[in-house]
């Protein structure tokens, strides 16, 4: 397939989907939904309390409110990377949570979230403090790819708790806590009623309603506790307002154009025959999404990109 035939390919698509019917629940993987259900007011950060108690309950023991912060993070001087996050807050023991979807595979979206951690402890080490007394930072990341720097991944495991040891697997640190959700392995082509599924744990439940809320039919909650009955009723999409209606489209079709542009670039790479590197890869992946209108400013949001990458990626 040549590169004009996938650019083609990632257009009808995009134009196809317009016409699509309004969804009964909004998509909480794109970035209008993540914000909308968890960060815009009391009840999404009870919200967020709630997911967090449920995959970190030692980490979150004691934690009775969050409050959020704003979310863009300057350097110390202009030539320092400016770094936006998803969501950001501090809960009321002064732990720090850092909130990230990604949706796009990067092969170094480990070492991003070490980078946001760290500006996150860096910018909060008050001035005169000898003894260095800097807060816990909590980075969970929720992941709509397959991560490929943990070992086991494809044996089930799904949520991965990383932390700085040392050669005797001691806790060197416990300030820094990364935290992965892989949401993958919860696919569903045709959810169900959540009334009739069996879940081990809430783990498994939020897992599945993340990576599938955005294709349900209307839901009987007659059997859920509140958190759940509120997540489906805040996130219906006739609730929304005309301008949030606008915005929340908008992130949907970013959503599902960068999973067509990155199918089209891999389908594309293997007809071919080409053994493509990262950087590769991410150029083709770039060139689409230009190819379907999207600005530089949009692009470096949704791939995690530099602007200078992205420009070198169109020479």
């Amino acid at each position: 397939m040549t590169k004009e035939k996938s650019q083609n390919k990632v257009k009808k698509l995009s134009e196809a989907r317009k016409v699509e019917p309004a969804p009964v629940y909004i998509n909480p993987l794109t970035d209008f939904g993540v914000k909308k259900l968890f960060c815009n007011d009391r009840r999404g950060a009870e919200r967020l309390l709630s997911l967090l108690r449920t995959f970190l309950p030692d980490k979150m023991e004691g934690v009775t409110s969050i409050t959020f912060l704003p979310t863009e993070l300057l350097g110390d001087t202009e030539d320092i990377k400016r770094v936006t996050l998803d969501i950001y807050g501090v809960t009321n023991d002064r732990k720090h949570v850092i909130v990230e979807m990604q949706r796009v595979q990067q092969s170094f979206f480990n070492n991003r979230a070490i980078t946001y951690n760290c500006r996150v402890i860096s910018q909060n080490v008050e001035r005169g403090d000898m003894e260095y007394n800097i807060p816990m930072t909590i980075s969970f990341c929720i992941l709509d790819f397959l991560p490929t720097w943990f070992k086991g991944c494809e044996n089930g495991n799904y949520f991965h708790v990383v932390q700085f040891k040392d050669e005797h697997n001691e806790v060197f640190s416990d300030r820094m806590i990364f935290c992965f959700l892989e949401l993958s392995k919860f696919a569903a082509s045709k959810p169900g009623q959540l009334k009739d599924m069996e879940f081990p744990d809430d783990k498994h439940k939020w897992a599945y309603i993340l990576k599938n809320m955005g294709q349900m039919e209307v839901q009987d909650l007659s059997q859920e506790d509140e958190v759940f009955r509120g997540l489906f009723e805040d996130g219906k999409y006739a609730k929304l307002t005309v301008m949030e209606k606008k915005k929340y489209k908008k992130s949907v079709l970013e959503y599902a154009d960068v999973q067509d542009a990155i199918r089209c670039a891999q389908e594309n790479s293997l007809k071919e025959g080409i053994e493509q590197g990262r950087a590769e890869k991410e150029r083709q992946i770039v060139l689409s999404l230009i190819a379907n209108g999207f600005d530089t400013p949009t692009i470096i949001r949704i791939t995690g990109l530099t602007e200078e990458e992205v420009l070198a990626a169109q020479r």
